[in-house]
């Protein structure tokens, strides 16, 4: 996996535990990952708000979508 992140990174599995990575050479990294697990990868110390919840609107629109242009 190519990942793009400046400096080091971390490697952690759905439920935020570490994941054992290896350095793939020229800015990627190897990640052995059992079939239909997932992987998140982070710069290390990051600790994003995997939250999902509604977004908030930034303006008037219709309930069910936008309106016919």
């Amino acid at each position: 996996m190519r990942h793009g992140i400046a400096g080091p990174a971390e490697v952690r599995d759905g439920r935020g535990r570490p994941l054992r990575y290896s350095d793939a050479g020229d800015g990627a990294i190897r990640i052995a990952l059992p079939k239909g697990n997932s992987a998140l990868i982070t710069a290390r110390g990051d600790r994003p708000d995997l939250t999902i919840a509604p977004v908030r609107p930034n303006g008037e629109a219709p309930r069910w979508g936008l309106e016919d242009a």
